[in-house]
């Protein structure tokens, strides 16, 4: 997982959680990023909401950046679960753990893995 080896290389660790609603670990700001996150895929008006208290913690150009991070990774993962494909043999043996850690295998979208 691209998160881990990142965080990794930069000796700053990463709690894995915080991508399902966890902990956000050491990410500044990380509590008030995950709400924003969560909004916008489940209530685009909560997350305009979130606009001022997002703009007054990280500026307007952190605002823009979070936006387009949810985007693009809401765009991602849509593509690749509507197309069905799946995980390859070395990613699914890398995330084992991470995905029981988080649960993922329970969501919809796993099913695609296990073909």
């Amino acid at each position: 997982m691209l998160l881990r080896a990142s965080s990794d290389a930069i000796d700053a660790g990463a709690d894995l959680r915080g991508a399902v609603g966890g902990a956000t670990g050491s990410v500044p700001h990380g509590g008030l990023l995950m709400a924003y996150a969560e909004a916008a895929n489940r209530d685009p008006e909560a997350a305009r909401a979130l606009d001022g208290e997002v703009i007054a913690a990280i500026e307007e150009a952190g605002l823009v950046d979070a936006a387009v991070t949810v985007a693009v990774f809401n765009g991602l993962v849509r593509s690749a679960d509507g197309i069905g494909i799946p995980l390859d043999d070395s990613m699914l043996a890398a995330t084992a753990e991470a995905r029981v850690v988080l649960g993922l295998d329970a969501f919809v979208g796993a099913a695609n893995n296990l073909c």
